[in-house]
């Protein structure tokens, strides 16, 4: 069977390089504060994506995450496995995308601070891109099976980290010179959606045709 990269490294390598620091002398790394924002978005990625095409997940996991195509039905049991993890243990009815990256990853290297203080701390310290790519697709891949499995949970933490600025607020930080447009300029779950699987379905045209003709159909 074809042995996919998928859509989720491809566009984390791409995206890295875009960011990655490249000092005269020593290696390419990142900056702890470019890879809270970098994951958070591949979280919010795999969550769209995943809930958009739960009805074929078959194609969806090797299109998306790569790997080779497995038996019927294994990337749902992958996906409720993660999911049922991530709502046990993980996710509160109260988090933005960012706050999952921050309790994930402060967990991960056993921080006892919260994510603000980590990154108040340590937020210019070097990261490797390797790493930084790795955490990027398993945050993918958490958010895939979250959005799969459980798109109300997803939808609903779209909308608490893309909840626009009260008005009043928004106006003051315009009066005391803040370089804002004059009204916030927020996107709706839907147009993100689109805009996210549009160009996800070019790459499976491009790179797993027979994938594509699946999650179409």
């Amino acid at each position: 069977m074809e042995n996919i990269s998928g859509y989720a490294r491809i566009l984390a390598r791409a995206r890295i390089e875009q960011q990655i620091n490249k000092p005269i002398i020593g290696k390419p790394y990142l900056k702890y504060g470019q890879c809270y924002i970098l994951w958070s978005y591949f979280f919010q990625l795999g969550g769209i994506l995943g809930a958009k095409h739960c009805g074929n997940l078959d194609a969806f996991g090797p299109a998306f995450l790569g790997g080779i195509q497995g038996e019927a039905g294994a990337i749902k049991r992958l996906f409720k496995e993660v999911a049922n993890d991530l709502v046990t243990h993980s996710v509160s009815d109260s988090m933005k995308f960012e706050d999952y990256i921050g309790v994930e990853f402060m967990g991960r290297i056993g921080y006892k601070g919260d994510a603000h203080s980590f990154l108040f701390k340590h937020g210019m310290e070097k990261i490797t891109p390797e790493t930084a790519e790795e955490l990027a697709w398993q945050y993918a891949r958490d958010g895939a099976a979250l959005g799969a499995i459980y798109p109300d949970i997803l939808r609903e933490m779209f909308q608490r980290t893309h909840a626009g600025v009260p008005e009043g607020i928004w106006e003051q930080a315009r009066a005391g010179g803040l370089d804002i447009p004059p009204e916030q300029d927020l996107m709706s779950y839907e147009e993100v959606e689109e805009g996210e699987d549009e160009v996800f379905m070019a790459y499976c045209r491009e790179c797993c045709p027979n994938l594509c003709s699946i999650l179409i159909a």
